[in-house]
């Protein structure tokens, strides 16, 4: 009997076995085929792509987010876009939620999340220069294929969707010869990304073998501020245009300051000259000599071929000017206002007032005639002004030509930096032709001096105005013709040159008091004697008809009959 019993428990064991690998393969199978594998990576036509394969999962939302930003992103066909635009060259974090299968949540869960970092591209622009032949478009290269692209020439800012991306775009339709000019250009790779800022395109439309130039500010552009960088951009490599040379800068007017800076290229097709400090004054002239002669371009039709260009500096603030004269006493005025602290120990500091003074405000030292007080004019060249800058440029040496003087404002400035007054009192010479004629002697709001003099004579009057002294000469034989043809040649004592031949002298008459000269103010010679060291160059000459404007403080005024 118990040998009966075998071959049945040797066949229920190899069914049990049958059976548990059938259930093994069928594992297997359901892994293989079934269990939840989807997939998220980044895409090259979308943001990313969200592969779906096995246990039937289904996507139930799908986001971007960047710094504190949130995009929803649409499915089209796994490709996941951006509902809204996205930056470009910017770095996202993609999160997808999946639902499964009710059958096989109970062992891989009910969802699933996956994330993936993504960089969304950028197309760089390949070369700051775009040259075309005349008549041929303007191309501009980007380093990846765009397919929305914003060119903007004119103040627009225009965006074009491409009908296929490409990395070769047409910004402009045709150029023509000479032409030249700057688009801001950007694109991006997708529609669905937002433009980056743009970056400046320069054109050129050439023929011929003198390349053509950019100059940077224009020509035809007010004066170089005093710390302007001057640019060339080329239509050809600086190192084929210039032969490895660099371009030379050197003041027009002899004595001036010489630019101190460096020259670099930026860019292949560009020579740049960056000033040490603040190099350019108003009143200075500069000429920039190239090492080979090239075009300078003006938009739409470039120059012969230059080889030297000349500029100019800013002509510098008026206002800024009186400031600093005022502070110094040149000034019949006070100055006080807010300047940079450092100011007193940086030239950078101080020339950055230049063009753009400091607020403050002027008050008159002294009490004065209206004849004086009514030339004055804040931020206005008046006479007054040009009166304390001659005299500021005789003490310091200068040439006295005004604010044409190119190193006047360096001067200046340095010496309101080292607190460098005006030496002498301010002094001022009023004269009247109202019978008995007279001169007033005012130093430092006070009349010091009064006395008779001689205008001139109705075939030969003197001026009415105000006037600066520009040349004073201690003696001289003046020669000239006389109303009636005759020729004179007389001796004249302390001279005071203040309207082209009209001078304040002394001059030997019976009397004073009356019409007599050719145009001079002529005082006694021993009373121009005493005029002469107490005025210098830049004090003021006002003649006037009528002394109804002259004012005379109390007290005792020395006086000269």
């Amino acid at each position: 009997m118990s040998r009966s019993h075998r071959p049945s428990r040797r066949k229920t064991l190899a069914a049990l076995l049958g059976l548990g690998g059938l259930l093994a393969l069928a594992a297997v199978a359901i892994w293989f085929f079934a269990w939840p594998r989807a997939s998220l990576q980044p895409s090259a036509k979308g943001l990313a792509r969200i592969d779906l394969s096995g246990a039937g999962e289904r996507l139930i939302s799908a986001q971007a987010g960047y710094d504190a930003h949130k995009v929803t992103l649409l499915d089209h066909s796994g490709r996941l876009v951006p509902g809204t635009g996205v930056p470009v060259d910017t770095v996202l974090t993609v999160t997808v939620k999946l639902a499964r299968p009710s059958w096989i949540s109970w062992l891989a869960g009910s969802s699933a999340r996956l994330t993936e970092k993504v960089k969304t591209p950028f197309a760089r622009l390949l070369d700051p220069v775009a040259i075309a032949r005349p008549g041929q478009p303007v191309l501009a290269r980007f380093s990846t294929a765009v397919s929305v692209i914003s060119v903007n020439t004119s103040g627009t800012d225009p965006s074009e969707h491409l009908s296929s991306p490409s990395t070769n775009v047409k910004i402009i339709a045709q150029v023509a010869n000479g032409q030249s000019g700057t688009a801001e250009v950007s694109g991006a790779p997708h529609s669905w990304e937002t433009l980056p800022p743009p970056a400046d395109l320069i054109y050129f439309g050439t023929a011929g073998h003198t390349p053509i130039a950019i100059l940077t500010p224009q020509l035809s552009s007010s004066p170089i501020a005093i710390s302007s960088n001057i640019a060339l951009t080329l239509s050809e490599p600086v190192a084929k245009a210039f032969g490895g040379k660099d371009p030379t800068i050197t003041p027009v007017i002899p004595g001036a300051l010489v630019p101190k800076g460096t020259w670099s290229e930026p860019t292949p097709y560009s020579v740049q000259f960056t000033p040490k400090g603040p190099q350019f004054w108003p009143g200075e002239q500069m000429r920039l000599e190239l090492p080979e002669p090239v075009r300078i371009s003006s938009g739409q039709s470039a120059s012969q071929p230059l080889s030297s260009i000349t500029f100019e500096g800013d002509p510098g603030s008026v206002l800024r000017l009186q400031q600093m004269l005022a502070s110094l006493g040149y000034l019949p005025l006070g100055w006080s206002g807010a300047v940079n602290t450092t100011a007193s120990t940086s030239l950078a500091a101080e020339a950055s007032y230049v063009s753009a003074p400091p607020q403050g405000s002027f008050s008159w030292k002294w009490t004065l005639p209206s004849a004086l007080t009514s030339l004055w004019q804040p931020g206005v060249d008046t006479v007054i002004t040009r009166g304390a800058v001659m005299t500021f440029e005789k003490v310091e040496g200068l040439n006295t030509t005004g604010q044409a003087n190119p190193l006047l404002w360096p001067t200046l400035i340095q010496a309101v930096m080292d607190h460098k007054a005006d030496p002498y009192p301010y002094t001022w010479m009023q004269v009247s032709m109202q019978l008995p004629e007279r001169l007033w002697l005012w130093s430092n709001g006070q009349v010091v001096l009064t006395t008779l003099a001689n205008t001139g004579i109705p075939q030969d009057p003197t001026a009415p105005g105000t006037y600066p002294v520009y040349l004073r000469l201690p003696f001289q034989i003046m020669r000239g013709t006389n109303p009636n043809g005759s020729s004179y040649a007389d001796p004249v004592h302390w001279i005071n040159y203040f309207n082209g031949s009209d001078a304040v002298h002394g001059f030997l008459r019976a009397a004073y008091g009356f019409p007599q000269s050719l145009g001079c103010v002529e005082l006694p010679i021993a009373v121009a004697a005493q005029v002469f060291p107490q005025v210098h160059i830049g004090t003021l000459v006002t003649v006037m008809k009528l002394a109804g404007a002259i004012a005379v403080v109390s007290g005792a005024v020395p006086a000269v009959s």
